[in-house]
């Protein structure tokens, strides 16, 4: 188990770090980035779609 605990521990520090780097930058943190009104798989199978019913003409 603990090469599951030091992967989860330096993943929780490089975390923290990109965080951290973001605040001093001044950006904006993820959790207040817009969220868009229809998800990537939404948008793909909307696409698929509209090829699939233009190669059927």
């Amino acid at each position: 188990m603990q090469g599951k605990e030091n992967a989860n521990a330096t993943h929780y520090g490089v975390g923290k770090k990109v965080r951290q780097t973001i605040a001093d930058l001044g950006g904006t943190m993820p959790e207040h980035l817009p969220t868009p009104d229809k998800s990537i798989r939404q948008i793909a199978r909307a696409q698929e779609k509209r090829l699939t019913a233009k190669d059927e003409q």
